[in-house]
């Protein structure tokens, strides 16, 4: 298996200008819209993941990094959101653990069944925040390849200082 393309402001080897040229090309070729992402899906599963939807477009826009193809990853990230929510508040103020009486009438404690939930969603949520662009590491990437446009451009446009 070949290794992973990458865009072309992240590209660390030394391209020709015809190969510069096919891969901006490419990458133009391959943007989409964002307006579907304007209003919140119907699926999404209640009020709590529409205004997370609403939050995180608002903040996707400003970074200009989301497209129309983004929309079901952002909708299960929001669901996972409001369920995670919806568990953790379930959990305030009970025990961690239960006291839970098995078919042989055997009495053990165990870890709420709460705590699992939670994290299963909490788990939903760090993986579609990776494929979102939402962690640190992502974001710094992110921030990366715009310096590196930026810095491109002022030379381009001002020359090698």
């Amino acid at each position: 298996m070949g290794k992973p393309r990458k865009i072309l402001s992240m590209q660390e080897g030394n391209l020709t200008k015809k190969q510069q040229a096919e891969k901006q090309l490419q990458e133009q070729i391959m943007q989409t819209g964002a307006e579907q992402l304007n209003n919140p899906p119907r699926w999404l599963r209640d009020s709590i993941a529409k205004k997370e939807w609403i939050r995180l477009v608002e903040q996707f826009k400003v970074l200009s990094v989301i497209s129309n193809l983004d929309l079901n990853n952002l909708g299960a990230y929001c669901n996972a959101y409001s369920s995670y929510l919806e568990a953790t508040k379930k959990l305030k103020g009970q025990a961690l653990t239960i006291e839970y009486t098995n078919k042989a009438g055997a009495t053990n404690t165990i870890e709420n069944p709460l705590i699992k939930i939670q994290m299963k969603y909490s788990d939903e949520m760090r993986k579609y925040s990776s494929l979102l662009g939402l962690s640190i590491d992502s974001r710094l990437k992110l921030a990366t390849i715009k310096l590196t446009e930026t810095k491109k451009s002022i030379t381009e446009e001002f020359g090698d200082i």
